[in-house]
Order: structure tokens, then C-alpha cells, then sequence
């Protein structure tokens, strides 16, 4: 397993890993599973896709329902069936809740309420409908809150819809749910100063809306609802807006650029939670890296 903030190079590591230890790499980023949101999930291209096998990428549209239990399901197979071949799942992305949700399992969580959601999402999309209803999460569950962004509607909402229909925050629910732990599994995470990864993040933004981020989300929101989750992920949400005419493309990108350099700040956080990980300085060349890889393992 290789962790890491955004932009760290988690990719470019499984790439070049891949073909020493025989292995397939198994995606957990929770954008890149949606057909056709490419540019703004930094998504695999076409030529490294046909050299190591990739999965988990491309899987469902953006109408459709998916959440971390399904991709917990899903990559459970898939793992099993790249060990059955003999060779090594490399899981690779940024999105913790889906690969805690595969290693570990998911808590035993009260079903959906319909009903209870219309109401939530009616109260989202008054005015400053948004802001009130983060605030009642950091009320109610200052954990939960501390976990994840303001602009979340998806996970606002579903914690929101836990604690009303339980009674409990969502934080305090157990684990019971069994992961796939049995198999070997070898926690590594690249880090890089703050200084020196924020750049680097910065230029990656900028790269996005020169190839096209806004282009590739006006002709997807002329395919899928404005409501659909991948749309209020970082990068599209704001690509949407200058859609819109809500929002120019220099405050566009600037907003990008705020709310990536927060997003990998949460990954790191998160992270250094994560009990059994071996860090790695992303500093050093990949070849460097390879080496303290292997030695490591």
C-alpha cells in the first residue's frame, strides 16, 4: 500500500514498483472511479493504464450510487483475484475512508432515511443552508468534523443523517465489519515538507486548467445532474462554477489551489494516525525510494 497527500507522487512510485515486484495496481481514489472525470483526478493516462494493469478506475458513472462499503466489496475481489494470479496488489490513491473501509472494514451504521435526507439536503440549498449545517456537525460531532471539509455535502450530510436517526454521532459507532487483513499488507507513505509539496500542488492545479478541466466539466455536467457528488469534489466543483458564470477562472483556480493545499494537510493528519506505516521521504528520487522500498519490505 503506498499513502501519501496529493501530488506527493504516489503514482509515479506504483509505476515504477510495479514491475519489480510483478505487481497490479489497485486504485483508491474515490474520483477516479467515475467515468470520464479525468483531468481533474490526476487519472492514470491511456499509455501508463496498457503498462501496469490498473483497476478500480473507470467503474461507475457519476449518477450512480457508490460509496465506500461498495468499494470496500468491489477491491476486496480484486485484490483476491491479483493474489490468486501470483502477483502483488499495490493499492495506491488519497482517499483514507475508502482504503480504511477495505482494510479494516466499516462501522455497523444505521440504514438510509430517505426522508431524513430530503429534509438535510432541502435545509444545504437555502441560503447559507451550508454553513449552518457544518456548523451543527461541529456541534454534534466535533470528531466527524475534524475529519473532514466544510464543503463536503455527501459526508455532511450522511453524518447529519446518523446522528438524527441514532442518536449517536457517527464517530462513536464500532468497527465490526471484516477487512481484508489476512492478507499481507505492508503500509508505506511518502512525505515532503509542507514548503516544498505546496508548489508542487499549486503548479499541478494550474496544469489542470490548462489542459482543460473546464471543457472536460462543461461536457460532463451536459451528461450527469449538477447535484452528483463527483461535481463537489476539489477542482470540479470549481470548474463548475466558472461553468456557471458563478466564478472566473482566476478565482477558480486560486480556490482550487486553497482547498488542495487543506485537503493534503487532512491526508497528512489522517495518516499519521494510521497505526503500522512506514514513511518515506519523497524527496529522494524514485530510485532512491525503490531501494529503501525494498529494503524496508
Amino acid at each position: 500500500m503506498i499513502a501519501g497527500p496529493t501530488g506527493v507522487g504516489k503514482s509515479r512510485l506504483a509505476m515504477a514498483l510495479a514491475p519489480a515486484v510483478d505487481g497490479e495496481i489497485v486504485n483508491y481514489d474515490s474520483v477516479q472511479i467515475y467515468r470520464g472525470f479525468d483531468v481533474g483526478s490526476a487519472k492514470p493516462s491511456p499509455d501508463d493504464r496498457r503498462v501496469v494493469p490498473h483497476h478500480m478506475i473507470d467503474i461507475v458513472d457519476a449518477d450512480e450510487p457508490f460509496d465506500a462499503a461498495e468499494y470496500a466489496t468491489r477491491a476486496r475481489v480484486v485484490c483476491a483475484e491479483i493474489a490468486a494470479r501470483g502477483r502483488v496488489p499495490i493499492l495506491v490513491g488519497g482517499t483514507g475512508f475508502y482504503l480504511r473501509a477495505l482494510l479494516s472494514g466499516l462501522p455497523e451504521l444505521p440504514g438510509r432515511d430517505d426522508a431524513l435526507r430530503v429534509r438535510i439536503r432541502a435545509i444545504w440549498d437555502s441560503p447559507r443552508g451550508a454553513a449552518r449545517l457544518w456548523r451543527l456537525v461541529g456541534r454534534i460531532d466535533p470528531v466527524t468534523a475534524g475529519r473532514i471539509a466544510a464543503a463536503d455535502r455527501h459526508r455532511i450530510e450522511r453524518a447529519l443523517e446518523v446522528y438524527f436517526s441514532s442518536g449517536r454521532p457517527i464517530s462513536s459507532w464500532a468497527r465490526p465489519m471484516a477487512g481484508i487483513e489476512s492478507l499481507p499488507a505492508r503500509k508505506f507513505a511518502l512525505a515532503l515538507e509542507r514548503t516544498a509539496l505546496n508548489p508542487i500542488l499549486d503548479e499541478r492545479v494550474r496544469a489542470m486548467y490548462a489542459n482543460g478541466l473546464v471543457a472536460e466539466t462543461r461536457a460532463l455536467l451536459a451528461r450527469f445532474p449538477s447535484a452528483a457528488r463527483p461535481f463537489t469534489t476539489i477542482g470540479y466543483r470549481e470548474a463548475a462554477a466558472v461553468v456557471t458564470g458563478s466564478m472566473t477562472e482566476s478565482d477558480a483556480i486560486a480556490e482550487t489551489m486553497r482547498r488542495t493545499r487543506a485537503y493534503a494537510k487532512r491526508q497528512m493528519t489522517w495518516l499519521r494516525a494510521e497505526p503500522g506505516m512506514t514513511w518515506i521521504d519523497a524527496g529522494r528520487g524514485v530510485e532512491e525510494i525503490l531501494a529503501g522500498f525494498h529494503a524496508e519490505a
